[in-house]
C-alpha cells in the first residue's frame, strides 16, 4: 500500500509518494547534496544564511520546542535508504529555490523519467544569495528550456488527465493557463504553483483525500473552490499552503477543505499560521520526517521524534499510552485516521 513521506528540509519542501504500483513521486526538492560538492555547494553549505536557517526555530508562547531544524533530513540520502533508483515523476511545484535545493543532485543520482514544471519566465540573477546554489537554478533553467534531454518534461494543467496518473490517483488542481499567464505578468510565481490532489483507494469503494497545495495563494484557491469544490470538500490531510505560514492571505478555503490533518512545513514557527487552521496540526520543525501509511482501511501517521510522538499522545485532551516504533517507516507511531 502507498506512502507518503514529507520531509523535513528547512525552509523548503519535498514531499515523496511510493504508489503501490511501484512509481514514485517527488514533489518539490531542498536541503539536497550528494557526495560530489562543487566549490559553490561548499561555500553554500557552510554560509552564515544556512546556519541562520537552522537556528530559527523559535516557537510561540505556550508550544515546546523539539528542535527538529537542527537536523534536518537530506532528500538523497532519504530515498537512497528505501532503495529508490527511479524517480517516475518528478514535479517542480513553481521556481522557487527552496523547492528547487539540490535539484541537480538529484538529477544526477536519480533517474528522473518524467518532470512537471510550469511554463514559467521567472529569472534570477546567479541564485539566491548565499542560502542557495546558482548551479541549481542553471540546472533548472536548462530543464525549463528543454535543454536537458535526460527527462521528458511537462507542463501540465488544471483538469489535465491520463493513464499514468490516473492510475497514480493525482489530480492536477492548478495552475490553469490563464493563471499562469498572470503570474508572469505580474511575477507572482506563486500563483502558478501546482496543486495535486492524491486519492489512493479506502474500503467500500470510497478514497483518502491528501492535499499538496503547493504555494498558491488567493487566486490559485479561488480557481480550486470553484472548478474542484466536490473534489476538496472535506479532506483527510492537506499539506498546507507555502509551508502552513501566514502570507497575509485569505483563508476561507478551509472552510470547504475542513482538513483532518494538516501537515506544516519548515518555516520558523513565528511564521506559521496556526490558529487559522482545525486543531490538528503537525509541524516537521518540530515532528521531524512524517510519514503517512496508508491502506483501505486506515491511514496512519509516523513521525521522526520520539519525543514529540509521546507529548502528543500525552495530552490531556487524550490520555493515551507510549508510541511505538515501526521499523518499516523507521519512525514513530502518532496516531491513525480512520
Amino acid at each position: 500500500m502507498p506512502r507518503i513521506h514529507f520531509l523535513n528540509v528547512l525552509e523548503g519542501d519535498c514531499n515523496i509518494i511510493q504508489h503501490d504500483n511501484g512509481h514514485v513521486t517527488v514533489m518539490d526538492v531542498s536541503n539536497a547534496a550528494n557526495d560530489q560538492w562543487t566549490l559553490q555547494e561548499q561555500q553554500v553549505r557552510n554560509s552564515v544564511e544556512r546556519r541562520d536557517m537552522q537556528a530559527r526555530n523559535f516557537v510561540p508562547d505556550g508550544k515546546r520546542n523539539f528542535r527538529q531544524k537542527h537536523s534536518p533530513d537530506n532528500p538523497i540520502d532519504y530515498l537512497k535508504k528505501y532503495g529508490i533508483t527511479d524517480i517516475f515523476r518528478f514535479i517542480i511545484s513553481h521556481p522557487d529555490m527552496d523547492h528547487l535545493d539540490g535539484i541537480r543532485d538529484l538529477y544526477q543520482d536519480f533517474n528522473v523519467i518524467n518532470t512537471w514544471d510550469t511554463n514559467n519566465n521567472k529569472q534570477l540573477d546567479g541564485g539566491k544569495g548565499g542560502k542557495y546554489n546558482s548551479e541549481d537554478w542553471e540546472f533548472y533553467r536548462n530543464l525549463r528550456d528543454s535543454r536537458y534531454p535526460d527527462t521528458k518534461r511537462l507542463a501540465l494543467y488544471s483538469g489535465y488527465s491520463n493513464d499514468f496518473y490516473n492510475s497514480d490517483h493525482l489530480h492536477i488542481l492548478s495552475p490553469t493557463p490563464q493563471l499562469v499567464a498572470e503570474a508572469n505578468t505580474n511575477n507572482d510565481f506563486n500563483e502558478l504553483s501546482y496543486a495535486i490532489l492524491y486519492t489512493p483507494p479506502k474500503q467500500n469503494g470510497s478514497f483518502w483525500k491528501i492535499l499538496f497545495a503547493g504555494d498558491g495563494c488567493d487566486k490559485t484557491w479561488a480557481h480550486i473552490i470553484e472548478n474542484h469544490r466536490n473534489l476538496v470538500s472535506n479532506i483527510d490531510v492537506l499539506l498546507a499552503p507555502h509551508h502552513g505560514r501566514g502570507s497575509d492571505r485569505d483563508f476561507s478555503f478551509l472552510d470547504v477543505l475542513k482538513p483532518r490533518l494538516t501537515l506544516m512545513g519548515n518555516a520558523s514557527s513565528t511564521h506559521l499560521a496556526y490558529d487559522k487552521y482545525p486543531e490538528i496540526r503537525i509541524t516537521n520543525n518540530q515532528a521531524g520526517y512524517i510519514v503517512l501509511d496508508i491502506s483501505l482501511e486506515r491511514l496512519d501517521i509516523f513521525v521522526k521524534n520520539e519525543e514529540f510522538a509521546n507529548v502528543f499522545r500525552s495530552n490531556p485532551k487524550r490520555r493515551w499510552s507510549a508510541t511505538t516504533y515501526s521499523q518499516k517507516n523507521e519512525a514513530y507511531f502518532l496516531y491513525g485516521l480512520r
